[in-house]
């Protein structure tokens, strides 16, 4: 029995036109990860079209930048 699991982080920055496309093409090519959006403090509605597509966001209040913004999905993890 595998117990690997895997997680794919998905950070974002006001990604509101292509975050939904983004989550639907890891479901499609890696139907067995587990998905987190870390908002990295997005000023459009990044955050509220992903919780729609069922995935646990995790929202940063301001921008952090990439760094950041792994080691909060790393966290998660």
């Amino acid at each position: 029995m595998n117990e690997d699991k895997i997680l794919v982080i998905i950070p974002a920055y006001n990604e509101e036109v292509s975050i939904g496309a983004v989550i639907g093409d890891v479901r499609k090519n890696v139907p067995e990860a587990d998905i987190v959006v870390v908002n990295d403090g997005s000023r459009d509605a990044t955050g509220s079209i992903a919780e729609r597509f069922g995935v646990p966001v995790l929202h940063h209040p301001y921008n952090l930048g990439i760094g950041a913004t792994m080691q909060t999905g790393y966290k998660y993890a």
